[in-house]
């Protein structure tokens, strides 16, 4: 009994493994023979620190994108290494020892870079208006007390990871390298 129920678990397993092996994550893979880093441009060395009072988006100066062969010597004649930058997502993490962070901002963006190429966006997104009305950044408004209620601070000190995803024109994805900035967030 237990060998018939062992085989059968077997062959269960057995069908089903070809599924599992095409269940991906479409924007985890880089099977491009391309790679992209950034470089999150502040003019300052400082950590930057943003004001959430006027409610815009808080958005950083330039985000210089650029894109880099995987193996040396690789030339792209007919362009089709050339990627076009679909989304980018921004990422949160507290460095002041609170713990409620803003869920991850995922935001569209266009552009296309060639293979050895660069594309500079400027004033791009990293917290929309509404996320920045909202927790953990709610509490540092003057009508909610204007301190954070885990750290006692009237800033909330956040580190950013920015990743871009795209796709190369011959249709392979491309995941840029995680770029990260430290940020504060006041309400003045």
């Amino acid at each position: 009994m237990k060998r018939t129920i062992t085989r059968a678990l077997l062959v269960v397993l057995a069908a089903a493994l070809p599924f599992v092996a095409g269940c991906t994550n479409k924007q985890g893979e880089t099977e491009s023979p391309v790679y992209l880093t950034t470089n999150l441009v502040t003019g300052t060395p400082q950590a930057l620190t943003f004001n959430i009072t006027p409610g815009g988006p808080l958005q950083l100066s330039s985000m210089v994108v650029t894109s880099h062969p995987k193996s040396s010597g690789v030339t792209d004649p007919n362009g089709f290494q050339t990627v076009e930058l679909q989304t980018y997502v921004v990422h949160f993490t507290r460095l002041d020892g609170g713990t409620r962070v803003p869920p991850d901002e995922v935001f569209s963006v266009g552009g296309t870079i060639a293979l050895g190429g660069t594309l500079t966006l400027n004033n791009y997104p990293v917290i929309t208006p509404a996320a920045s009305q909202q927790a953990p950044f709610d509490q540092l408004l003057p009508f909610n007390g204007g301190i954070d209620q885990e750290t006692g601070q009237t800033s909330i000190h956040l580190g950013i990871t920015v990743t871009f995803f795209g796709e190369t024109v011959a249709g392979t994805r491309v995941k840029s390298d995680p770029a990260t900035l430290d940020i504060f967030v006041v309400a003045q």
